[in-house]
């Protein structure tokens, strides 16, 4: 598809003496001439957001749209540009000599980010909308979270008395600079979903080391406990990524349960580790009449959800696996995907909402593995019946009528 968008200074202007170019993305191509007037406004605005207009004007019914928020990569010529010329004068990324433009679009940014922010023991939600996404990282994370802090620690911390910041698990390098000059989605990308604060390097060293187990101390049955049991009501009980092994030990000294349906593991921390440790005791073997594993809000990354798909294997057929409200990406969806394609993971419906990470190409392999792959956040019309979220009681999931 040839088409044609002209940007005139005057009703009079003269494209020849524009500059003229070919911008291609998504399967179409325009040619599109700028007159001194539009070659001096942003990049963005002289080239991205007409290039989107005609796109999104000609796009086929179900095909998605594009948005100038969106745009990932900029190639000149086929050498890419830096995306922080973006906002520079479109004569600034787009030589006189340049004769094509691509342009890489990937998922839009979200209207709102839900972050879980932590220090020492304490740990909040945040719901940040448009208009905190556009403040710094240092406005809209560090200084409400400072609020909550000092009202629940007896000792008092300040931004300046920060000395390092992980973001999913990863080191902010530089982070002083970061988190004050420039907005929150620039600062943590998009995907973000936890934010660690450290006061100390002697916090930093024990967030390194693993925790303590508490399972054993929480739960004392016997091996006839266990067998007997038909659910494992362990939610909210803030179990650690060492008590992942714990749990798996327990489990496996009283295999086979035969006799356990349903599994609630939400709103504890068991990370990584936890769930790669706990893969193990979920195999068919062990568990041969598990039905439902709740294992949402446990801080789970691509790593975990890997383990989870290939160690479990052959697993249980599952009819529910809740994995909403965690960390990971497209790696481990596509991980998990492929053990279901391959016939060594059973599941029927998935909870998979609130993963930022997760991407369109992410969406489409598990939902081509798994009919009941469901990324829609539960309503009042839509959940257990009477409705309760599934953070707060174990519920048997059951569709409304």
């Amino acid at each position: 598809m040839h088409l044609e968008s002209v940007h005139k200074a005057t009703a009079a202007a003269d494209m020849s003496d524009g500059q003229r170019f070919r911008v291609c993305a998504e399967g179409l191509e325009l040619t599109i001439t700028l007159d001194d007037k539009w070659s001096a406004r942003p990049f963005a605005q002289a080239v991205v957001a007409p290039f989107v207009k005609k796109y999104n004007s000609r796009a086929a019914e179900g095909q998605r749209q594009l948005c100038v928020e969106a745009l990932k990569t900029v190639l000149v010529d086929g050498s890419e540009v830096a995306r922080t010329v973006i906002p520079l004068p479109s004569s600034s990324v787009v030589p006189l000599s340049a004769a094509r433009v691509d342009l890489v679009f990937g998922e839009p940014p979200p209207t709102q980010m839900k972050l879980r922010v932590s220090a020492a023991d304490v740990s909040i939600k945040m719901t940040l909308d448009a208009k905190w996404l556009s403040r710094s990282f240092a406005d809209a994370v560090v200084s409400p979270f400072l609020t909550v802090y000092n009202k629940r620690s007896r000792v008092p911390r300040t931004a300046e008395q920060l000395v390092e910041i992980h973001v999913d698990g990863v080191k902010l390098e530089n982070f002083k600079a970061v988190i004050s000059s420039r907005p929150l989605l620039d600062a943590v990308g998009w995907a973000c979903s936890e934010v660690d604060l450290f006061f100390s390097y002697e916090a930093v060293r024990a967030a390194s080391v693993l925790p303590a187990p508490t399972f054993r101390r929480v739960f004392c049955w016997t091996r006839a406990d266990y067998q007997q049991a038909t659910e494992l009501i362990w939610d909210h009980k803030g179990f650690n990524r060492a008590d992942g092994e714990e749990m798996a030990k327990a489990i496996i000294g009283a295999t086979p349960l035969r006799k356990l349906k349903y599994m609630y593991l939400y709103g504890n921390h068991l990370g990584d580790e936890g769930i790669a440790s706990l893969a193990r005791a979920l195999k068919h073997e062990h568990t041969p009449a598990l039905k439902e594993l709740h294992l949402h809000g446990n801080r789970i990354r691509n790593a975990g959800l890997i383990a989870l798909a290939e160690v479990c294997k052959p697993s249980p057929k599952l009819s529910l696996l809740s994995l909403h409200d965690n960390s990971f990406g497209d790696e481990g969806l596509i991980a998990l995907a492929s053990a279901i394609t391959a016939k060594t993971f059973f599941v029927e419906a998935i909870t998979l909402y609130a993963n930022p990470a997760v991407t369109a190409a992410g969406r489409e392999r598990i939902n081509i593995a798994c009919a009941g792959a469901d990324f829609t956040i539960p309503t009042p019309e839509r959940g257990p019946v009477p409705f309760i979220p599934l953070d707060h009681t174990p519920q048997r999931w059951v569709e409304r009528e």
